[in-house]
């Protein structure tokens, strides 16, 4: 794995003075509504050479070329990586239905 999983803590964004407003996404909302939103709101998904390889059998990421990272065992999380502009960002989700449990700025 690319990174250490989070727990199903909330994680925010925070937002620097000037920076630009979070991406429309909320704690509990499904990633597939989760993604449409930010599609809409001009967040590019990122593909990073580094990230997992998904099986085509997950579907927790198959499709989603933004995937940068899935649990196989445990609370089943998984990253998303979006950019728009010079902000990149995490969408943290758990589950195998994939519900969104936070955001943060990517490293």
């Amino acid at each position: 794995m690319i990174r250490t999983m989070l727990s199903a803590a909330l994680v925010l964004m925070p937002l620097a003075a000037g920076a630009q407003a979070p991406p429309p996404v909320t704690p509990g909302t499904p990633y597939e509504q989760a993604r449409r939103a930010l599609l809409a709101d001009g967040w590019q998904p990122l593909r990073d050479p580094d990230a997992d390889r998904c099986s085509q059998t997950d579907r927790r990421c198959a499709g989603r070329p933004e995937m940068l990272a899935c649990s196989g065992t445990g609370a089943a999380n998984c990253l998303f990586g979006w950019q728009r502009g010079g902000t990149t960002i995490e969408v943290i989700t758990e589950g195998e239905d994939t519900v969104v449990t936070g955001l943060r700025r990517r490293r």
